[in-house]
Formats: structure tokens, C-alpha cells, sequence
């Protein structure tokens, strides 16, 4: 049951990314390329029997396995295979730099978040309580250690 949950999270955390990269119609380009790449394939190679034989060919060139299992040797297929191949490489692209986008931009905001947070404490000092108070001077104090980690050491 938990990797049920796991596998869901993930594929949820996946079309945030989708959606929040706006990457939903090169998906779907995407999808349609090799669902059509597949049938080509499939209808044009002699060697290959089924549509899932043709739809693992083509599993094998957006993953770059080529496993050697099945081959193109008609030129349709292999202008089909060509074209899932070139652009699933610039749609993985796509799709990493969307993460990574994403993922920057969670931890600015969280960034902001806080630095509103501490704002907003500065500003009612008068107001907060003895441990309000003591949170907020050991977050000073270990941003301040955290500052000076960082800074090179001063050379005569």
C-alpha cells in the first residue's frame, strides 16, 4: 500500500511540475508522437507483430535502452523513430529544467516567507512574549554563525 502512495506522490509531484512549468501542451505532443510513432512503426516495419512490440521499440529510443530487440528497417520507421527520438530529448530537457525551475522557485518563496516572518516579528518586538522573544534572538544568532561560515577569513 505504500508504494501505491509513493508511486502517487509521485506522479502527482510530476504534473505540478507540468502544470506549474506550463509544459502540458509538449506533453501532450509528446504523447501523441509516440502513440502515432508506435502505430507507424507498427504498420510499416515487417519484423515487428504487434502494437506493443512496436510500442516497446519506441519505449527503448525515448529511454535510450536500445536493447536491440526490435530494428527499423523501412525508411518510415526509422524517420518515426528519428523524430520521437530528437524530440524527446529536447522534452526531457524541457521537463528537468521545468523541475529544477519549480524547485527554485519553492524555496524562494519560503525564502520570502520567512524573511516576511522575521520582518513582522521586528516590527511587534513590544508584543511578543519571553520565548517569542528567545526563538527569535537564537535565529539571529545561528543566521549570524551561518553568515560567518560562509565569509572568507580576513587577510592582512
Amino acid at each position: 500500500m505504500q508504494q501505491e502512495q509513493r508511486t502517487e506522490l509521485r506522479v502527482r509531484a510530476v504534473l505540478m511540475i507540468i502544470r506549474a512549468a506550463r509544459l502540458l501542451p509538449w506533453t501532450i505532443v509528446f504523447a501523441v508522437l509516440f502513440i502515432v510513432g508506435s502505430f507507424i512503426v507498427f504498420v510499416a516495419e515487417p519484423s515487428i507483430s504487434t502494437y506493443g512490440d512496436s510500442a516497446w521499440l519506441m519505449f527503448q529510443v525515448v529511454t535510450t535502452i536500445g536493447l536491440g530487440d526490435f530494428t527499423c528497417t523501412t525508411h518510415v520507421g526509422r524517420i518515426a523513430v528519428i523524430l520521437l527520438s530528437v524530440y524527446s530529448v529536447f522534452f526531457f530537457a524541457l521537463i528537468t529544467s521545468g523541475a529544477v525551475s519549480y524547485c527554485l522557485e519553492r524555496m524562494r518563496a519560503r525564502r520570502d516567507e520567512s524573511i516576511t516572518n522575521f520582518i513582522y516579528q521586528l516590527e511587534h518586538l513590544p508584543d511578543l512574549s519571553k520565548e517569542e522573544l528567545e526563538e527569535l534572538s537564537a535565529k539571529i544568532r545561528k543566521f549570524d554563525a551561518n553568515q560567518s561560515e560562509r565569509m572568507p577569513a580576513a587577510t592582512d
